[in-house]
Parts: C-alpha cells; sequence; structure tokens
C-alpha cells in the first residue's frame, strides 16, 4: 500500500503579504501644519489670560496701595519730601514685589511714587502723589487704565523708552478733573510701536 506525502501547498507570499504604506510627505505635512496652529492658538489663549491674571492684580494692588496713601494724607497740605523709601518703610506696597526701595508691578515694571511737581488739574503742585507704573503692554493698556479711574483725577501716558519721572504727567492725558475717559484720547495713549510697552502716570492721595 503506497503512501503519498498529503499535497501541502505554501501559501503564496506574493500574494498574502501584507502591504505597508507609511504617511506620504503631503500627509505629515498637513498634520504638522494643524497641530501647529492648535499649539499657537492654545499659546495665545494662555498668554491673554495672563496678561488678564497680572493686570487684575495689579490693579488689585494698586487699589490698595491708594487705599493706604489716601489715610496717609489725610492731614497733610502738602505731599513735598514724601519718598518712596518712606512709602516703602510704612509697607504701603503690600502684594507687589519689593527689593530695597524698588517696586515691580505684575509685568516686570517698575512702581514709582513722587510727589506732583506741578498743579494738575484742580489739584496744585504737591498736593497729592503721582504713580508712575512702567512696562505695561499695550494690548492691556486700556484695561490698566480703566481700572486706574476709580482711584484717581489725572491719568496720563508715554509709550517712550525711557519715560522721565520728575512728579509730572505726560503728554497723552486721558484723564483730567475727575472727566470721563473719552474712547480717543485712550486709543491715543495706549499706541505703541511693536515690541514697545506703555508707561502710566495717575495722580492718587489728596484731592484725587
Amino acid at each position: 500500500m503506497a503512501f503519498h506525502a498529503a499535497n501541502t501547498h505554501l501559501p503564496n507570499t506574493k500574494y498574502l503579504k501584507a502591504k505597508q504604506k507609511g504617511y506620504s510627505i503631503v500627509e505629515l505635512s498637513i498634520a504638522l501644519a494643524i497641530i501647529s496652529i492648535i499649539l499657537v492658538t492654545a499659546l495665545v489663549g494662555v498668554q491673554r489670560i495672563l496678561r488678564s491674571n497680572n493686570v487684575n492684580e495689579d490693579l488689585r494692588n494698586l487699589n490698595l496701595l491708594a487705599s493706604k496713601i489716601t489715610v496717609m494724607l489725610t492731614n497733610v497740605q502738602n505731599t513735598a519730601g514724601i519718598t518712596q523709601a518712606n512709602l516703602v518703610n510704612l509697607r504701603a506696597f503690600e502684594g507687589f514685589d519689593v527689593a530695597g526701595n524698588v517696586v515691580t508691578n505684575a509685568f516686570g515694571g517698575n512702581i514709582t511714587i513722587a510727589p506732583n511737581t506741578v498743579a494738575l488739574g484742580t489739584v496744585p503742585a504737591n498736593g497729592g502723589l503721582m504713580l508712575y507704573s512702567t512696562g505695561i503692554p499695550p494690548e492691556v493698556c486700556s484695561d490698566y487704565i480703566t481700572g486706574l479711574s476709580p482711584i484717581s483725577s489725572h491719568i496720563s501716558a508715554t509709550n517712550a523708552a525711557t519715560p522721565a519721572v520728575a512728579g509730572a504727567a505726560y503728554a497723552s492725558v486721558v484723564k483730567t478733573n475727575l472727566q470721563a475717559i473719552t474712547i480717543a484720547n485712550l486709543a491715543t495713549a495706549c499706541t505703541a510701536a511693536a515690541g514697545a510697552t506703555i508707561t502710566v502716570a495717575a495722580l492718587i492721595g489728596s484731592g484725587s
């Protein structure tokens, strides 16, 4: 009796071999473009949130500062001679980063206070204190200024690279004599070249 080996047929690898197909350069480029758009959008959103948080933090601290200064000046008829060092020693800058007599705002700029050396509106020279806040991004300038309005009778701004601090106001006046802020003045004050920042000057204390 003859035995025959089972006739086993090996599959033809030519037809059963899985075809491996990778992503084309075009598909990868599209995917990377979509991911980039998502990342940029998310980054812009985060930056806006951070700037908004910084504005709120500064305004909260500035309102507290203004309240303390107003109380301190209740019986002071003339602010001449009041210095930043005086206010630092009196712990007026609560909430801000303070190193020596240097006070830093939420944007990395400086908070500086000096007596107003010239009359501003109905406030005579040395009738109040000028508060200068540097390094304010143009994107949040309007929010910053309008947030200062309740505590100041005179607000001005400049986009000069090295703004002067001498107790005077800047050329772009946004508010004076407790008058309402106008959109036109606000737009002018908050205009700056790319990469530039704004310095805001606000009169606080007596007469404000």
